[in-house]
């Protein structure tokens, strides 16, 4: 059991297939970071659905980073700031996507706020890792001193 919990979680790996299976845990404590703060704006304090999706995009982008630099995408940066930088350039990208789909879906489509959210949260999760593993990890680009392929 503990082979299996090794290679599933804690050996390096440039592994695409078990990258994002380790980022889908990432994103699930992202998520609910995300998706509580959210709810908690939105919901709870009464911030405008838009305004608060970009308060859980920040505190989710942020709990995301920090996971998956233990979890997924291993090493040392040439430059933490700039790791740090490329992170929110993607997941900016990420947060355009995020605010046209909620607002077509909730305004042109009738759907539900909070369901809107939920829906758009997949597309922007698929967007942010196959991003940031191209952009920041891959042979052709990568922010790592020491990368490995």
């Amino acid at each position: 059991m503990n082979k299996w919990i090794d290679f599933l979680f804690k050996q390096e790996t440039n592994n695409v297939f078990l990258q994002l299976f380790r980022y889908c845990f990432v994103a699930v404590g992202a998520f609910a970071v995300d998706y509580g703060s959210y709810f908690v704006t939105s919901y709870v304090i009464g911030i405008p659905y838009l305004i608060a999706a970009v308060i859980g995009f920040v505190t989710g982008t942020l709990t995301n980073y920090a996971i998956s630099k233990f979890l997924v995408f291993r090493g040392e940066p040439k430059s933490r700031a700039g790791e740090i930088a490329m992170v929110f350039i993607i997941g900016g990208i990420g947060l355009l996507f995020l605010e046209l789909g909620i607002w077509t879906l909730t305004e042109k489509m009738g759907i539900h706020y909070l369901l809107s959210k939920l829906i758009m949260t997949f597309v922007v999760f698929g967007w942010n890792f196959f991003a940031r593993k191209f952009f920041m990890y891959s042979k052709y680009f990568n922010v790592l001193k020491h990368p490995k392929h």
